[in-house]
């Protein structure tokens, strides 16, 4: 009877360290829901991701099956994310971010023993990751900077190699794609805040020759089909929630904000699919 007894103890004590070696978890829904738990594993190779379902033990000792194109990111650190981490983010794909501040593109291929990330990196290459070294996941991008309030942060650029290339952002700076409608600043601002811009670099409104523009746009070329009319092609504008956009260019003096709302920023061009490059822009509430 002891004998009995003290097996089913080291079982229990197994069953119990097994449990405990399981990592903690949140996925985060395209539904901006976060649910936490651990990462559970089944099957002979033990795998998390089964079907194309992520599961995840609940506290209340019940397992929930997720829809894997239902999970915007896996969050291992359970923090938020630092800037550093948020700027090194590609317009799109999938991305490994590491503790130590590295991080990789590729795809997710499982997590496993309820420990280990499998990764394949560019090269098409599985890599092993302790989930202890491993802060998120990213699997839909667009939707990550909207969950994690980054919108207003540029996309890095993704070399061969799947590592993130950009410079990074200073405190405060915004980089305004030449292509893009408009570009989140980052700032809710109200009616009569006084916001200063500082922008540099040159952006192209074409692809012919000299259909270049720094933030003041192209000489005296306007046309009442622009964003701005007034302001010269492919100058630095802004807009506020849905009021009218307003010039900026080149000025640093401080612009009186029109509304309450968003402040966003972009390129006075009524034809964006052609054009390159972007500017620069410190943003600063005085």
């Amino acid at each position: 009877m002891r004998r009995v007894i003290s097996a089913m103890a080291v079982l229990a004590c197994a069953g119990a360290y097994a449990l405990a070696a399981n990592e903690r978890v949140t996925f985060i829904l395209t539904n901006g829901e976060r649910q936490s738990g651990t990462v559970v594993h089944h099957g002979g190779q033990g795998n998390n991701l089964i079907d194309n379902n992520f599961n995840v033990g609940l506290d209340n000792g019940q397992e929930r099956s997720i829809r894997d194109a239902d999970v915007v990111a896996i969050d291992f650190a359970a923090d938020q994310p630092a800037l550093a981490e948020l700027q090194q983010l590609p317009a799109g794909g999938q991305w490994l971010a590491l503790r130590n501040g590295q991080g990789q593109g590729g795809t997710l291929v499982n997590l496993v023993n309820g420990d280990t990330v499998i990764w394949r990196n560019p090269q098409g290459q599985d890599q092993q990751y302790a989930i202890r070294d491993v802060a998120r996941v990213y699997l839909n991008m667009p939707a990550a900077r909207v969950a994690y309030n980054a919108t207003g942060i540029a996309p890095a650029g993704v070399g061969t190699s799947g590592i993130a290339s950009a410079s990074p952002l200073q405190p405060g700076e915004v980089r305004v794609q030449a292509n893009q409608a408009w570009t989140d600043s980052g700032l809710n601002v109200k009616k009569g805040d006084r916001v200063a811009f500082h922008a540099t670099g040159q952006i192209a409104f074409g692809q012919s020759p000299g259909q270049t523009a720094g933030p003041d746009g192209k000489g005296s070329m306007r046309q009442q089909d622009y964003p701005v009319p007034v302001m010269a092609v492919g100058g630095l504008i802004g807009k506020v929630g849905a009021m009218a956009p307003f010039p900026i260019g080149s000025n640093t003096q401080p612009i009186v904000m029109p509304a309450d709302g968003r402040l966003m920023l972009g390129v006075n061009d009524n034809e964006l699919g052609d054009n390159s490059g972007f500017f620069s822009v410190t943003v600063t509430k005085r």
